[in-house]
C-alpha cells in the first residue's frame, strides 16, 4: 500500500490519526464498540487515493488481521464496479473460493460481514460514487476501520453511519515544490526557483497535475524548467500539456471529464458558465446570473457541483472554482455551447454586477449620481442591501470580481457596460482607498466610452480618473483629466459633471495657494452655479464646503462657517448622513483655525461617530488629527497624543504619506 513521492498533508494525517482513538467513532483497542468510517473527499486529482494509501500503510500494523482494498471505479475509464462485484472481490480476498460466494447481493453482504466478525482489519474503499454503493461494504464487526475516497460528499454516510468527512484542498506552494523535489530532484528544482514557482502556479497546486509535470521533466532531462513554463503558459493549451497519451487515469482532462459526464444537463451548463466568471471565488447570486437563473433555481445545481467536487464551497453561499477546472469549464463551454454564447453569458454577469453595485452605492451614499443600466439579456436577481455594513461587506468580497468584470467586458467589446461599471463603483473604491485599482478601472471605462464615441461616458470616467490621480499625488495629470471632463460635460450639457470638474479644478488651485482672483474661489463659484442650474443639491453642498476651505485658508472664518452651515443644511435636506458628517468635519476645521477649539471638538466627535459607523477610516483619520490639534492648542498634550496616535495608526496601516505630517505634530508635543 505504500505511495512513492508522497509529501506533507500533515494536518490531514493528524486528523486521520485521531480516528485511532476517537471516542465518537469507537477506538481500535480491546474495547471496540463501533466501526470507524472516514470519507476522504475532494476535487478530481487532489490526491485522495494517495493520502488514503499513504496513511493506511503507516497504520497497517495496528490491524493484525490484515487489510482489504477495492476500487469501485466510480470515475475511472472502465465500467463501474457494482456493489455485488465488489463484495465478490472482497470475499475472495478473505479466502472464500468462487464457488462459495452467494449469487445475490444480500447473501454476499451477509457472508462478508460474518467473515469479518471478530477481526481487526483496515478496509480501503476507493473511488466511490455514492453512499448506497458503499453501505453494503461496511463491516459490522467493531475494531475495523474503513477509509472511503470519493469525489462525492457521501452525505448519507455522514448522516447514517457517522462517517467523519475530510475534504482535501490543493497543496500549498511549499508542499507543491516539495513534491517536485521528491520526484524530479531537489538540485534541478532549486536551480530555477522562479520557474519552479511558475510551474506550481500553472498546475494550480493540484497533485495530479504536478505528478504529470514531474514525469515530463524526468522524461526530458535536458529541458529547463523555463522551457516547461513556456509549454504551460498558454491557457488554451495547458490541459493538453498536462495529459498523457496512454493512461486516462494520469490525464487531467480525462479525470475532469469523468466527473463532468456524470452531471445532469442543468448542472453541466452552470459549470460551463462558471468557467467564464472573471474571478476566483463568487457568490451564489452571481453564479445564478451567469446562467440566467434565479438564485432559487441555481442553489440545488451548485449543491450538485459541490457534491461532485467540481466546485468548492468557501463560505455561506460562496464558491470557488479550481484554476484547472476553470480552464476545463471554458473548454467545455467552447465545445458544448453555440458560437457567441460567451458574450451573452458575460453580458448577463456584468449587468448583474452593475445593478448590484448600484444598490450597494445607493445604500452607502443615497445621493450619489448613478448612471443607468442598459437593457438586454435575461432577467437576473441583483442583491439589495438594507444597511451600509451589508453593502461594504459585499463590496470587499466582490472587489476583485468587479475589476475582473470591467476587464472582461472591455475584452469582449461590451463597451456599454464597461464604461458604466467603473463610474458606479468609484465611491466604494474611494472609501477603502483602493486608488490604484480605481485608476485602472476608470482608464478601462474611458477606453470603452471612446470606443463607442460616448461623450457622457468619457466625461464620467475622466472625472473618476482625475480623482484617483489626485489622490495618488499626481496633481498635474489630474488637472488635465478634470479639464477634459469639463470640456466633455459642455458637449453633452451635463451640469453635474461641469460643476464637479470646476469644483475639483478649484480644489487643486487651492492646494497650490491660488485662491482669489481667477483662482480657486472663482472656479468653485462657477461650479456652484453649474450645480444649481442642474438642480444637483448634494453637488452644490460639496462645492460650498470647498468654498468654505478657501475662506478658512484666507482667514475669513465667519464666511467659511456660513458656507459650512448652508452645506450641512442641504445635506440634511437630502438625507445624506455621510455628507452631513463631512460638513461637520469641515466646520470643525474652520473653528480650529478660528481658535474656537471646544466647538471644534464637538463637531469632530459627531463626525467621527458617523465615519466609524460606515468604516470610513480615511475621514476618521482627518477628524482625529483635527481633534489632536485642538487639544494641543488647548494645552492638553496627553489627549492630543491619544488622538494623533490613533490617526497615525490609521494612516500608517495604509502607507498614507500624511502619516509623516501627523508624526511631526506628535513630535512637537511637550
Amino acid at each position: 500500500m505504500a505511495v512513492t513521492g508522497f509529501v506533507n498533508r500533515r494536518a490531514e494525517i493528524a486528523r486521520l490519526d485521531g480516528l485511532l482513538s476517537s471516542p465518537e467513532g469507537g477506538s481500535t483497542g480491546e474495547g471496540d464498540t463501533a466501526v470507524v468510517v472516514s470519507a476522504i473527499g475532494g476535487a478530481p486529482g487532489i490526491g485522495k487515493t494517495a493520502l488514503a494509501l499513504h496513511w493506511a500503510h503507516r497504520v497497517r500494523s495496528r490491524y493484525p488481521d490484515g487489510d482489504l482494498y477495492v476500487n469501485l471505479r466510480g470515475h475511472g475509464p472502465g465500467p463501474r464496479l457494482d456493489t455485488s462485484e465488489a463484495l465478490g472481490s472482497l470475499l475472495q480476498a478473505l479466502g472464500v473460493p468462487p464457488g462459495g460466494i452467494p449469487l445475490d447481493l444480500d447473501g454476499r453482504a451477509a457472508l462478508y460481514r460474518s467473515r469479518l466478525d471478530h477481526r481487526r482489519m483496515l478496509i480501503l474503499i476507493d473511488d466511490a460514487v455514492s453512499a448506497e454503493q458503499v453501505r453494503p461494504l461496511l463491516p459490522a464487526s467493531p475494531g475495523c476501520l474503513v477509509l472511503v475516497t470519493s469525489r462525492s460528499t457521501l452525505s448519507g454516510l455522514v448522516a447514517r453511519e457517522g462517517a467523519r468527512r475530510m475534504t482535501l484542498d490543493t497543496l500549498s506552494t511549499d508542499e507543491a515544490l516539495a513534491l517536485l523535489r521528491s520526484t524530479v530532484g531537489a538540485r534541478r528544482i532549486d536551480a530555477e526557483p522562479e520557474a519552479a514557482r511558475d510551474l506550481v502556479a500553472h498546475c494550480a497546486r493540484l497533485p495530479l497535475a504536478l505528478r504529470i509535470l514531474a514525469e515530463r521533466l524526468i522524461d526530458r532531462p535536458d529541458a529547463s524548467l523555463g522551457d516547461m513554463v513556456a509549454d504551460l503558459a498558454a491557457e488554451d493549451r495547458r490541459l493538453d500539456a498536462l495529459g498523457t497519451a496512454d493512461d486516462e487515469l494520469s490525464d487531467v482532462r480525462a479525470v475532469f471529464s469523468a466527473s463532468y459526464a456524470a452531471l445532469p444537463a442543468e448542472a453541466a451548463r452552470l459549470f460551463r458558465c462558471l468557467g467564464l466568471h472573471p474571478g476566483t471565488d463568487f457568490g451564489a447570486a452571481a453564479c445564478a446570473a451567469s446562467a440566467g437563473l434565479s438564485v432559487r433555481e441555481a442553489l440545488p445545481l451548485l449543491d450538485r457541483l459541490t457534491a461532485a467536487s467540481l466546485l468548492q464551497r468557501v463560505g455561506h453561499d460562496r464558491y470557488r472554482l479550481h484554476d484547472l477546472l476553470r480552464l476545463y469549464a471554458v473548454e467545455r463551454f467552447r465545445t458544448d455551447e453555440p458560437p457567441g454564447k460567451d458574450v451573452e453569458v458575460l453580458r448577463l454577469l456584468v449587468r448583474w454586477y452593475l445593478t448590484t453595485a448600484r444598490n450597494a452605492v445607493r445604500a452607502m451614499t443615497p445621493n450619489f449620481r448613478l448612471v443607468g443600466v442598459p437593457d438586454g439579456g435575461a432577467r437576473t436577481e441583483p442583491i439589495a442591501f438594507d444597511t451600509t455594513d451589508a453593502a461594504l461587506t459585499w463590496f470587499e468580497q466582490e472587489r476583485a470580481n468587479l475589476v475582473g468584470s470591467v476587464r472582461a467586458a472591455l475584452d469582449h467589446r461590451l463597451h456599454d457596460l464597461a464604461w458604466r461599471l467603473p463610474t458606479t463603483v468609484c465611491p466604494l473604491f474611494e472609501l477603502h482607498r483602493h486608488w490604484h485599482e480605481w485608476r485602472r478601472l476608470n482608464q478601462w471605462g474611458l477606453d470603452a466610452a471612446r470606443a463607442l464615441d460616448h461623450r457622457h461616458g468619457q466625461a464620467r470616467n475622466l472625472l473618476g480618473l482625475a480623482d484617483a490621480e489626485w489622490l495618488l499625488g499626481n496633481a498635474d495629470t489630474a488637472l488635465e483629466h478634470y479639464e477634459a471632463a469639463l470640456a466633455a460635460s459642455r458637449d453633452v450639457g451635463d451640469g453635474w459633471i461641469e460643476g464637479f470638474a470646476l469644483r475639483q479644478l478649484g480644489a487643486i488651485r487651492l492646494e497650490r495657494g491660488d485662491i482669489d482672483g481667477d483662482g480657486a474661489r472663482a472656479l468653485i463659484l462657477r461650479g456652484i452655479d453649474a450645480f444649481r442650474r442642474a438642480g444637483e443639491r448634494r453637488g452644490e453642498g460639496m462645492a460650498l464646503l470647498s468654498l468654505a476651505e478657501c475662506e478658512r485658508t484666507a482667514g475669513r472664518f465667519d464666511d467659511g462657517l456660513a458656507y459650512c452651515r448652508t452645506a450641512i443644511g442641504i445635506f440634511t435636506e437630502v438625507a445624506d448622513t455621510w455628507s452631513v458628517a463631512w460638513g461637520r468635519c469641515s466646520s470643525a476645521a474652520v473653528l480650529n483655525s478660528a481658535h474656537r477649539y471646544a466647538e471644534a471638538l464637538e463637531e469632530y466627535r459627531a463626525a467621527i461617530a458617523v465615519f466609524r459607523d460606515i468604516d470610513d477610516r480615511d475621514s476618521e483619520a482627518v477628524a482625529l488629527t483635527g481633534m489632536g490639534q485642538a487639544h494641543a492648542a488647548m494645552g492638553d498634550p496627553d489627549r492630543a497624543r491619544t488622538h494623533l496616535g490613533a490617526a497615525l495608526d490609521i494612516l500608517t496601516s495604509v502607507d498614507d504619506p500624511r502619516a509623516d505630517d501627523v508624526e511631526a505634530l506628535i513630535a512637537r508635543l511637550p
